[in-house]
């Protein structure tokens, strides 16, 4: 019986397929290959290219943080606004120079090639060739510090040194590191090469209170920047590293000595052979170095202060020509230091003050305090203080203006004005006594008297007068000086006393001149005139003569030469003063503490008495001795009281002419 075929036939092609893949798997030790594994999806790409991507986002928002921050330095070639002023004391001698903070721009390419190539020797060797940051220094420097285990080698290019001298705190963080360098690349994608040396060498410090390689070639060898020779642009290029340690007039030995090395620098890297180097190296400069004294800060800090107010600010270099003279400044600030170390402890003082002046009112000499490098503060033209009973001579003057003479007999007793009752430094009265033994003894009780009889408001415009600037309180303790001055003005309100009674106005600044050559200003006489009569001058120099030669001011006294005075001291022993003149000089010294606390003890008539000697001593060895303006109108008006009476001339007897010489002169024209 023959077989039906299937009802649903399938084609030969997918009946061969269906028969491949039902053919079951290969037994072991076929030769068939084994089967091929399914791939699975690859991962990995995407997640490198995601962390990529949001790494630069992060990436590009961290360094906007530091770029927005960035400073502007499109304008970094122009020079910023200086002041160049040289202060010369009366005799030429330079007493400072300031100002030189940035000095002139100087183009690298009108410096000698030395100049630059010093710098580059000894602080980038590889500026010509990085980009802002050099990654083979850094590297070098990381390794050297590693192996010393310090920091002996720095890795910043000079690109990083100006963009931190430029813009930048001195802090040790990342932050400041990452800014100093993307500022260095971005200054390097502005400036070429020069330009960046220029606004380095002109910009960096030099030590010494100068910026700048013009201000440096000035202030230590007294030349531009551009006639340096090699040592001294060696020793330029050595200080940079420690400028207060290796700038030429700090240390003159340190600074040649690495001025040394920066010349073998300089003939490691080609820029010089080994003979120049060995010349050099035995060279030693001409320093130029300021003849001021450690105090004459305090005295130029003051001139420079009101130069303004004589010239503006010109932006030219200027020329000061000051009255100051640097020796009797120097005799000044030995007479305040050896006094205050040898009593200022016993007294417990911590300052002083001093000022000396002709009578014209010319500073000579200025101390503001005991040490200038410790403190600038200018006591002698700063310090509000209570004068004492050194305000007393405007309080007598008053009183002789009203009618009073110094022979007039007043009691010290108790006083009492409108419920003040002043007492005397002794804690005791001394009963009567004359106007001259009052002030020589300096009794409060005489004082306050005097004041009451003529009017606290009498008083204060005869301090104005003579030159008191500040404002005086019109009560009646002003006779015992409450109300605070400067040792400048009471010292110059004294000069009036010790030059026949013309008024002054101190003044320090003589002339200024441009260093070109053109006269801005020069100090002329105030012309002030007379501000007390020739018989009240004379009456005061008598009060201040006796109180130098017998009262509180006995320790001033100078052996042999006309002096006079009168001290002050004020309540609690706060303030000390004495204030005195010859023929020659005024002199005003205070002692005291910055913070007003009491002294002990310490009265005008000692320690600032004896720094008055000691300072006047010196000061005048050399001069003769004069007898004071005063005492000349005292000796002429004894003189003229006690001449005889000269004789009264006859008159001649009038000659009548006879009959003849009456023809005679009628002919000739005679009379």
């Amino acid at each position: 019986m023959a077989r039906r075929p299937p009802s649903n036939p399938v084609p030969p092609a997918r009946m061969k397929q269906a028969q491949v893949r039902r053919a079951p798997p290969p037994e072991p030790g076929d030769d068939a290959p084994p089967p091929r594994p399914q791939r699975k999806p690859r991962v990995w790409p995407y997640v490198l290219v995601m962390l990529a991507a949001w790494g630069i986002i992060f990436g590009g928002l961290f360094l906007s943080h530091f770029v927005d921050s960035l400073p502007d330095v499109g304008n970094l070639m122009v020079a910023g606004p200086s002041r160049d002023v040289t202060i010369l004391d009366d005799h030429g001698r330079q007493i400072a120079r300031r100002g030189l903070t940035q000095g002139r721009m100087v183009p690298v390419e009108d410096l000698p090639d030395f100049v630059p190539n010093a710098f580059i020797s000894i602080e980038d060797r590889r500026f010509r060739s990085h980009f802002g940051i050099d990654p083979i220094g850094m590297g070098r420097a990381a390794v050297s510090n590693m192996l010393s285990g310090h920091v002996v080698q720095g890795g910043s290019t000079l690109t990083q040194q100006l963009a931190k001298n430029l813009f930048l705190s001195p802090s040790r963080t990342y932050e400041r590191k990452l800014q100093e360098a993307l500022l260095a690349i971005y200054l390097e994608t502005r400036y070429s090469k020069n330009q960046i040396l220029t606004l380095y060498l002109n910009r960096v410090y030099f030590g010494a209170g100068v910026y700048g390689i013009e201000a440096a070639s000035q202030k230590f060898f007294g030349k531009h920047a551009s006639e340096l020779g090699l040592t001294e642009a060696a020793m330029l290029a050595g200080s940079v590293k420690a400028p207060a340690r290796y700038n030429p007039i700090a240390d003159t030995d340190a600074s040649l000595a690495r001025a040394r090395i920066v010349l073998r620098a300089m003939a490691d890297a080609g820029y010089i052979d080994e003979n120049t180097r060995q010349m050099a190296s035995a060279t030693q400069p001409r320093l130029v170095r300021a003849t001021g004294t450690p105090g004459a800060g305090w005295f130029a800090d003051w001139v420079e202060s009101r130069l303004d107010d004589y010239v503006g600010h010109t932006g030219e270099p200027l020329i000061v020509e000051t009255s100051l003279d640097l020796q009797t400044q120097a005799m000044a600030e030995r007479a305040v230091a050896e006094g205050m170390a040898g009593d200022g402890a016993r007294f417990s003082a911590g300052q002083a003050a001093l000022v000396a002046m002709t009578p014209d009112g010319a500073v000579r000499a200025m101390v503001g305090g005991t040490s200038y490098a410790d403190s600038t503060f200018n006591r002698a033209t700063d310090a509000v203080r209570q004068p004492g009973s050194a305000f007393k001579p405007f309080v007598y003057l008053t009183a002789f203006e009203h009618g009073r003479r110094p022979s007039d007999v007043m009691n010290d007793g108790p006083v009492d004005i409108h419920g003040w009752k002043p007492q005397d430094y002794e804690g005791y009265f001394k009963g009567p006594m004359t106007l001259v033994e009052a002030f020589a003894e300096s009794s409060n009780s005489v004082s306050a008297q005097l004041t009451d009889e003529v009017g606290p408001a009498a008083v204060a415009r005869t301090a104005h007068r003579l030159g008191i600037a500040s404002p005086l309180a019109k009560v009646a303790s002003l006779a015992l000086g409450t109300s605070g001055v400067t040792p400048l003005e009471l010292t110059g309100a004294y000069v009036p006393f010790a030059n026949g009674g013309q008024g002054v106005a101190p003044f320090g600044i003589v002339s200024i001149r441009t260093r070109a050559g053109k006269l801005l200003y020069r100090h002329r006489a105030p012309g002030i005139g007379l501000v007390m009569s020739p018989d009240s001058n004379a009456q005061m120099t008598q009060l201040m003569a006796q109180t130098v030669a017998t009262g509180t001011g006995k320790a001033a006294r100078l052996d042999g030469r006309p002096t006079a005075g009168k001290t002050g001291t004020t309540q609690d022993y706060r303030d000390a003063w004495f204030v005195g003149f010859t023929a020659d000089l005024v002199c005003g010294v205070w002692i005291g503490n910055d913070n007003n606390t009491p002294m002990k003890k310490a009265t005008g008539g000692t320690l600032p008495a004896r720094i008055f000697h000691a300072f006047m001593e010196d000061a005048e060895q050399n001069l003769p001795a004069r007898p004071l303006p005063g005492s000349q109108l005292i000796a002429r008006a004894d003189q003229a009281a006690t001449a005889p009476e000269a004789p009264t001339a006859k008159p001649p007897e009038k000659h009548e002419p006879d009959a003849l010489e009456r023809i005679i002169n009628g002919i000739f024209g005679g009379t």
